[in-house]
């Protein structure tokens, strides 16, 4: 095909992706909520990548559960994250009034801004309950910067990027260039954004548990927390019944341990701790347990 017609589809997928969020956008949340339990049992009775994936994760972490306990979490857990895909269309498109109501409790708020009279904070937030409001919780209400990879969202990383950035988020590429930044931003007393149970393909990452499980993890935490005399901190958005609530608390002291590797554990046993609140509200259909040396736990057999 073309270049020119390749182009020209990309633009089709990407206006048809934009029309489906604004047609969703006019429905409350509540109708999303149900809209994404009709579309999380969809895609766990098709038994596709998503279903396979996390029933793996799910029996790695969760040894001790049963088969008919394991695949209730995963129904549930399809679900919340299908939920979590459909409320971006309202982040997208509905008046920073009207998402503000989404807020339904913000507790940390002053731990968050006393940390920030103190020092830079670098904000810790897992994939759980829904992080992109993030970009509303911390952009619209502190100086806050985060990287963004586009890698994976090809033509549509510009329009991402846009939405992400509609409140202030200072968003930066996963390079040299985007690190320094993000020192510079703890340098000025900024809020830096870190998801920190990502399998990093950049930069320098360690090999602890997750929940009793071998995982790479980033050591970004680790590295900008010894270049800069900073605060860390847990941001988590919660789902909950009219919308969401928002938790700031301070993280494990461990976190900011000298040691790259016992840093990395607490960091994520703090992630753990926060899954443990609602393990469905978690990514688990992330392939969380890849790249681990002599092993390849999502391998069809």
């Amino acid at each position: 095909m073309a270049t020119s017609q390749v182009r020209f589809f990309s633009r089709i997928k990407l206006k048809c992706f934009e029309l489906t969020l604004r047609i969703l956008a006019l429905f409350p949340l509540r109708a999303l909520r149900v809209l994404g339990w009709l579309y999380g049992n969809l895609v766990y009775f098709l038994n596709g990548r998503s279903k396979r994936t996390t029933r793996i994760n799910l029996e790695l972490c969760y040894p001790e559960r049963s088969p008919q306990e394991l695949k209730a979490l995963a129904r549930k857990s399809l679900i919340e994250t299908s939920r979590a895909a459909l409320e971006i269309a309202p982040l997208w498109y509905w008046r920073p009034t009207a998402l503000e109501q989404l807020f339904v409790e913000y507790q940390g708020e002053d731990l968050l801004r006393e940390k920030l009279r103190e020092g830079a904070v670098i904000a810790v937030c897992p994939h759980w309950g829904n992080w992109e409001y993030t970009t509303l919780a911390l952009g619209a209400r502190f100086p806050t910067t985060a990287l963004f990879d586009s890698r994976r969202l090809g033509n549509f990383a510009a329009r991402v990027q846009k939405a992400r950035s509609r409140f202030g988020f200072n968003l930066v590429p996963v390079s040299g260039t985007g690190l320094r930044t993000l020192i510079q931003a703890l340098k000025d007393g900024q809020v830096v954004l870190v998801l920190p149970d990502q399998v990093p393909t950049r930069g320098s990452h360690v090999l602890v548990e997750f929940m009793g499980v071998k995982a790479q993890t980033t050591a970004l935490v680790h590295a900008l927390a010894r270049r800069v005399n900073v605060s860390i901190v847990l941001f988590t958005i919660q789902r909950v019944p009219k919308g969401f609530r928002i938790q700031v608390e301070s993280a494990a002291s461990d976190v900011k341990a000298k040691d790259v590797e016992v840093a990395a554990q607490a960091l994520n046993d703090e992630v753990a701790r926060v899954v443990q609140r609602d393990p469905a509200q978690y990514q688990w259909e992330y392939k969380r347990f890849r790249r681990v040396p002599d092993r390849d736990v999502y391998r069809k057999s």
